[in-house]
């Protein structure tokens, strides 16, 4: 694959010693951090599962996972796995409890209707357990001829406070909707049920025969049908093949050329409705590994930087960037551009366990010197926290041989054990160049790149 070269150092810039590292601008959304980290791991175990490569590196010596944080899972369980592929595996494990049964559903409601409805329930009693993190409904599938559905909760304990809605007039219609738990609902499996020490119930109304059962559930269809699996590549709707310019284009890189259109698509749907698609060809019309896009909601524009930035794709990291942040949205008949963003350049390079930082230390700091060693170590910390990396385990300072006082950082093995993240120090390089490259230093662009493989003094440190 063609690498493309990043660009020049930006000059440098003054910053205070104790100025707060500022957040990269996120645009306008409603996600919350917590939905987009969900949607992050949804992307991630999308890309494991449809293009065969490992989520991460996994981490053979890792200890088991903390079964307070995972309750319901078997002792020892998590062990070999980062923190990524315990909260995949622990979402397809609690699924059965984060779904309920709604029934009565008037004709002619859609999906989208009554999860809003149910949404705004939730929200507007306060029966959400973290209104911050979200959304609690993710998902609705109803059969329409039946007349009923299933609704999906990003945790089990929205799912168990949404039940005593049982009942509730479903907007103007007059009509009751029932919400219960799925017929092949197993108490013992229910994560809520195994922390909180609830009492498993036995079966309700029994009675003597003929007697009427006033406290039985209400009578469940017989031919309950599973959701119909997702589309095939086959069946899914023809989308533009070019992506006009605005806020909400994005840029995704790093994919090999050997993937299909159909299996990059299949990894960006995994966030959600895609508006546009477009995969950029070479010369001769074959996959370069670049593609344009645009999702149907534009809320879903940042959940994508956040979930597929830093990804593996076989032995590259994904990178996805807003194409043009700042761009007014094209009028009818304008002209589409296709450049890859200065912001991503940067993370297409090879990656190693050493970074770059740029524009973060300037002339003005070289004199007295502890206001250089001030800043080179607000720097560490923030790229320890970022990256979920061990601060002892983050060696930075100003190579006086570097003229432009960049900040070299090397991250050493082994610093993921205190964090709990785990996992190599090439994966916490990855972490950190993805969240910190772009972000502002007191209102200046830093700048992160990987150490070139030719760098001598890179070449050196390997050696020691």
């Amino acid at each position: 694959t063609t690498r493309v070269p990043p660009p020049p150092p930006p000059p440098g810039a003054g910053v205070a010693n104790d100025a707060p590292i500022a957040t990269m601008p996120s645009g306008a959304s409603a996600m919350s951090v917590e939905a987009a980290k969900a949607a992050a791991a949804k992307a991630a175990a999308a890309i494991q599962a449809q293009l065969g490569m490992p989520l991460g590196y996994a981490d053979v010596d890792a200890a088991p996972a903390d079964p307070a944080l995972y309750p319901g899972m078997p002792e020892g369980w998590g062990a070999g796995m980062n923190e990524p592929q315990r909260q995949t595996v622990y979402a397809q494990h609690t699924r059965q409890a984060r779904r309920l049964y709604i029934g009565g559903i008037p004709p002619g409601a859609i999906n989208s209707d009554v999860q809003r409805f149910l949404n705004d329930l939730m929200l507007n009693s306060g029966a959400a357990i973290n209104p911050a993190a979200g959304p609690p409904v993710v998902d609705v599938k109803i059969q329409h001829e039946k007349g009923f559905g299933f609704a999906e909760f990003t945790n089990c304990d929205d799912a168990q406070s949404a039940l005593m809605f049982d009942g509730v007039v479903y907007g103007d219609t007059g009509r009751k909707i029932r919400v219960n738990r799925p017929r092949d609902y197993d108490p013992s499996k229910n994560p809520v049920v195994i922390r909180d020490g609830l009492q498993i119930e036995g079966p309700k109304g029994i009675g003597l025969l003929g007697e009427k059962q006033a406290n039985a559930p209400p009578p469940w269809p017989e031919d309950l049908a599973i959701p119909a699996p997702p589309p095939l590549v086959s069946e899914w709707p023809k989308l533009p093949k070019r992506t006009p310019d605005g806020p909400n284009k994005l840029y995704v890189g790093g994919f090999d050329p050997l993937h299909t259109e159909g299996q990059i698509r299949q990894v960006l749907q995994a966030i959600g409705e895609l508006k546009s698609f477009c995969v950029m060809p070479d010369a001769r019309g074959r996959n370069t590994g670049h593609v344009f896009c645009e999702f149907a909601d534009p809320r879903l524009t940042v959940v994508a930087e956040e979930a597929l930035t830093g990804a593996w794709c076989f032995r590259q990291p994904i990178v996805c960037k807003r194409a043009m942040p700042d761009a007014a949205p094209a009028k009818e008949g304008d002209a589409a551009t296709y450049a890859i963003p200065d912001i991503a350049l940067p993370l297409l390079e090879e990656p190693n366990e050493k970074l770059w930082a740029y524009n973060v230390v300037c002339r003005e700091h070289c004199e007295p010197d502890d206001v250089v060693a001030d800043v080179v170590e607000v720097v560490r910390r923030e790229c320890a926290a970022v990256s979920g990396w061990d601060v002892e385990s983050v060696i930075a300072h100003v190579a006086p041989e570097h003229g432009d006082k960049r900040i070299s950082l090397e991250f050493e093995e082994g610093g993921g054990g205190a964090s709990g993240v785990g996992g190599t120090a090439l994966e916490a390089a990855v972490r950190c160049s993805s969240k910190m490259n772009g972000r502002t230093f007191e209102g200046r662009t830093m700048w992160f790149r990987y150490v070139p493989q030719s760098d001598e003094e890179w070449q050196r440190r390997k050696e020691r």
